[in-house]
C-alpha cells in the first residue's frame, strides 16, 4: 500500500510537470504568432556610450532677414548607437489603441550619454537673447533652424515606397538632413526642452508629419489648442499650413507672392490639409506670436486691396489721358490749319477751347503723379511687410 502511494505521487508529479511545459510552450507560441514588425516602444537602454570620433557641424540659417549660425560637436559613437536602435514597433497580444503614441515616443527619448538636445536648446535660447529676441521670437528662431536642415529627398522616396525608416533626432543633426518625421521629432524635442506644450500632427492621407505648438485656442489650427509648424521648408511661419508635394512628402516651397495674388490669410487655412491625428508630446508654455502673425496677414491683405484699387484708378486715369491727348492733338492740327489760312477769329475761339482742355489735362497729370507717389509708397510698404513676414 505504501509503495502504491509513492508510485501514485510520482505519476501526479510527472503529469503536473508535463502540463506546466505544455502551458509554457503555448504561451511562447502565442507571443511569437502575435509578434509584428510594424512600428516598438522599447525604452532606450540606460548605458554609458563613450563619446568617440567627434564631428564638428556648423549650422547656418536665416530668421527675420538676419543670419544666424551655431557650431556643435557630435560623435560617431552616439550616431551609431541610435542608428542601431529599434525603429519598428513590436507588441504582444492585441494592438494597443495608443500604439502610435508609443511608437513616436521612441524617437523622443535619448540615452543618458546624449545631452545634445538640451545643449542645443540652451544655445538657441542664448543666441536669441543675444539678439534681443523675445520668447515667441526664440520659438520662431528654433523653427527656422530646423527648417534650414536640408530635406532628405532620397530617403523620403524610400519611405514613401515602403522601404525607408525614420531617424532619431541625433541622427538628423549628425547627418544634417532629414524627412518630415525626423525634423518634426527634432523640433518637438527642442521645444519640449524649452518648456513648451507640443504635439505631433500626423496626416495619414498625405503621409506627412508636422509639429503642433501650444497656442491660444481661438487662433489654433483645427481648434486644437496647437498651432501648425511646418519643418520641411523654410519661410513658413507658425500657423501657416502648406500644400504637400505627394511625391516628396514635403511642403511645396513658398514663393514670395505679389500683391495681386492670393491672400496671406489663406495660408493659415486648416482646410489645405486633411484632419490630422494629434499625438500630445509635452505640456507647458504656449506660443502667443500667432496673434501678431494673423494681424500682420490681415494688414498685408488690406494693403493689397488698397494697391489693387489704386492700380485700377490709375489705369482708368491713363485711359482718360489718352482721350484728352487725342483731342488736344486734333485741336492742335486745326489751329495750325486756321493759322495757315489766317482765319484768326475762329483760331482765337478754338485756342480758348484748346487752352482750357490743356489746363484740365495738366491738372489731371498732377493728380495722377500725386497718386503714383502714394501708389509707390504703398508698394514699398507692402514689400517691406512681406519681406519680414
Amino acid at each position: 500500500m505504501h509503495t502504491f502511494r509513492k508510485i501514485l505521487r510520482l505519476i501526479l508529479r510527472i503529469v503536473f510537470f508535463v502540463a506546466v511545459l505544455t502551458l509554457a510552450f503555448w504561451l511562447r507560441t502565442k507571443y511569437i504568432s502575435n509578434h509584428t514588425t510594424a512600428p516598438s516602444s522599447q525604452k532606450i537602454q540606460e548605458q554609458t556610450i563613450a563619446l568617440e570620433n567627434p564631428k564638428e557641424i556648423e549650422f547656418q540659417w536665416k530668421y527675420n532677414g538676419k543670419d544666424y549660425k551655431l557650431s556643435k560637436t557630435f560623435y560617431s559613437s552616439l550616431y551609431n548607437f541610435y542608428a542601431n536602435r529599434p525603429k519598428t514597433y513590436s507588441y504582444q497580444g492585441e494592438l494597443s489603441p495608443d500604439w502610435e503614441k508609443d511608437y513616436y515616443a521612441m524617437f523622443l527619448r535619448h540615452t543618458s550619454s546624449d545631452d545634445s538636445i538640451s545643449l542645443l536648446a540652451t544655445d538657441l535660447q542664448n543666441l536669441g537673447a543675444q539678439r534681443k529676441l523675445n520668447a515667441d521670437q526664440i520659438v520662431e528662431l528654433t523653427l527656422a533652424f530646423v527648417q534650414s536642415i536640408p530635406y532628405d529627398h532620397l530617403r523620403a522616396k524610400e519611405i514613401l515606397s515602403g522601404n525607408g525608416v525614420t531617424n532619431y533626432p541625433y541622427e538628423t543633426l549628425f547627418e544634417n538632413k532629414g524627412v518630415c518625421s525626423d525634423k518634426s521629432f527634432l523640433l518637438a524635442n527642442l521645444l519640449s526642452q524649452m518648456g513648451y506644450s507640443t504635439a505631433l500632427l500626423a496626416y495619414d492621407d498625405e503621409r506627412h508629419m508636422a509639429v503642433g505648438i501650444g497656442c491660444p485656442a481661438e487662433f489654433s489650427s483645427y481648434d486644437s489648442g496647437y498651432c501648425y509648424a511646418e519643418t520641411t521648408s523654410s519661410g513658413f511661419r507658425i500657423g501657416m499650413i502648406p500644400e504637400i508635394d505627394s511625391k516628396e512628402g514635403s511642403a511645396v516651397p513658398m514663393e514670395k507672392k505679389s500683391y495681386s495674388q492670393s491672400s496671406e490669410l489663406s495660408q493659415f487655412d486648416a482646410k489645405r490639409l486633411g484632419e490630422p491625428k494629434i499625438i500630445s508630446v509635452s505640456s507647458g508654455k504656449i506660443y502667443s506670436g500667432i496673434a501678431d502673425s494673423l494681424a500682420l496677414a490681415k494688414k498685408i491683405d488690406a494693403l493689397s486691396r488698397e494697391i489693387n484699387t489704386l492700380e485700377k484708378n490709375l489705369l482708368a486715369q491713363k485711359n482718360d489721358f489718352s482721350a484728352d491727348e487725342t483731342k488736344l492733338s486734333e485741336l492742335g492740327k486745326k489751329l495750325k490749319k486756321l493759322e495757315k489760312k489766317k482765319d484768326y477769329e475762329e483760331y482765337n475761339d478754338l485756342v480758348e477751347d484748346y487752352n482750357d482742355l490743356l489746363k484740365k489735362y495738366k491738372k489731371k497729370i498732377q493728380t495722377y503723379n500725386e497718386q503714383i507717389d502714394v501708389y509707390n509708397q504703398k508698394i514699398n510698404y507692402y514689400n517691406s511687410l512681406v519681406k519680414g513676414f
